[in-house]
């Protein structure tokens, strides 16, 4: 049994994982210290939602209406579906989606793809940050903490310990618990909060989107405002994994997806289901479930387990993931399935591995510099001998 070194794929914190295979089976997480971010911890969804991984209906090959198709006809068909469509059509994202993937979407988008619709699946209605943000260490030292419109134990379990983990110290935490709507109205009224005034350390800021019932950009202002008057700073809960990349890349999409006559599928279906009026799906996943029976082209997925790639997590802190199961043809990396994809609908991708499309996204995208500078491969463990040692 083997591990590597990577990053949660369950929540926008990014806690550092170790993945164990054995036999190409992925047979266990365990925590990853990273005094940063997670101070070792893991929590129950990063450390046990992992079965779908080894699920023996995992989908191996390209369908094309049931039948196993090539990986170039099955893209030439979804080519053909998507194409042209502008804003009948309708592109489904995963909460997991890399920074490489939202990259090449992007490409995508601003060329073949044009005027499609884009949806995430999982992420908050939390727009970009408005100026820098707080680190999640930075929470330790906190004087006060202040929790608007988020549930910090559902949405980012290990913050949450932070957070108590803070205010076992200096216990001022203020949690505004508002009718739906009205928690900026709320954050207004903190400016003159005692605790705020006095003296003693930094103040923290933490807001979340209410699950939708918030208007965000009111919000968002009204947080920053608050921090500038008070000497704090913020930070914006994002929930999906990289959320917070894909805003970067500009594809975390809030459209909706009603009326929508082509589906891409990226990922698992689109949670609110498959519109009516869809005439032509197209779905990259890595099982057969029941709403993938409307797939005409069906493109076989790889897991959190097999992707190259990296995540930004809620901080904006770039991490890179190291897959400890082989990509095995006839599955293809999702960046080469992008590339190709790419070429189906006459826009050249020309990119041949990984670290290319990290170097072109890092000179595009500023918030994602980190990705020019890749960390080196992992090596080899040592041997561990036990007893003397025999001829």
């Amino acid at each position: 049994m083997t591990h590597t070194e990577t990053v949660c794929s369950k929540c926008a914190v990014g806690c550092n994982v170790n993945l164990w295979q054995r036999r190409g089976q992925l047979v266990r997480v365990t925590s990853r210290e990273n005094d940063d971010i997670d101070e070792g911890w893991i929590c129950d969804r990063g450390r046990f939602d992992y079965t779908d991984v080894n699920d023996p209906s995992r989908l191996r090959t390209p369908r094309i209406n049931g039948a196993k198709a090539t990986w170039a006809d099955a893209l030439t068909a979804v080519a053909g579906g998507i194409k042209g469509k502008g804003a009948k059509l309708g592109i489904s994202l995963p909460k997991d989606i890399t920074n490489e993937e939202a990259f090449l979407f992007k490409r995508l988008l601003d060329g073949p793809l044009r005027g499609a619709r884009v949806k995430m699946h999982g992420r908050t209605a939390l727009p970009a940050p408005i100026a820098a943000t707080l680190r999640i260490k930075d929470l330790d030292a906190a004087r006060v903490i202040v929790i608007v419109a988020s549930d910090t134990e559902s949405d980012v379990p290990i913050v949450n310990l932070r957070i108590k983990k803070a205010a076992s110290k200096r216990p001022n935490t203020i949690h505004i618990r508002n009718a739906p709507g009205s928690a900026a109205a709320e954050v207004r009224k903190l400016a003159s909060h005692k605790l705020l005034k006095s003296p003693g350390g930094p103040i923290a800021i933490l807001y979340g989107d209410g699950h939708g019932s918030e208007e965000m950009a009111d919000l968002a202002k009204s947080c920053r405002d608050l921090a500038d008057a008070v000497g704090g700073n913020v930070m914006p809960l994002y929930r999906a994994t990289n959320e917070r990349g894909a805003i970067e890349a500009g594809v975390a999409g809030w459209d909706p997806l009603d009326g929508i006559e082509a589906l891409l599928s990226w990922g698992p279906p689109p949670t609110a289901g498959i519109p009516t009026s869809v005439r032509f799906m197209a779905a990259w996943d890595h099982l057969p479930r029941p709403e993938n029976e409307k797939a005409g082209v069906l493109l076989p997925a790889t897991t959190f387990a097999q992707r190259q790639g990296s995540y930004t997590n809620l901080e904006g802190t770039v991490q890179f993931l190291r897959p400890p199961i082989e990509v095995v043809p006839p599955l293809k990396e999702s960046w080469e399935v992008l590339v190709e994809l790419g070429a189906a609908l006459g826009l050249t991708l020309d990119y041949a591995g990984i670290f290319a499309i990290q170097r072109d996204a890092a000179a595009a995208i500023p918030a994602l510099a980190a990705l020019a500078q890749p960390p080196s491969p992992e090596p080899a463990p040592e041997p561990v001998l036990i007893g003397p040692a025999h001829p």
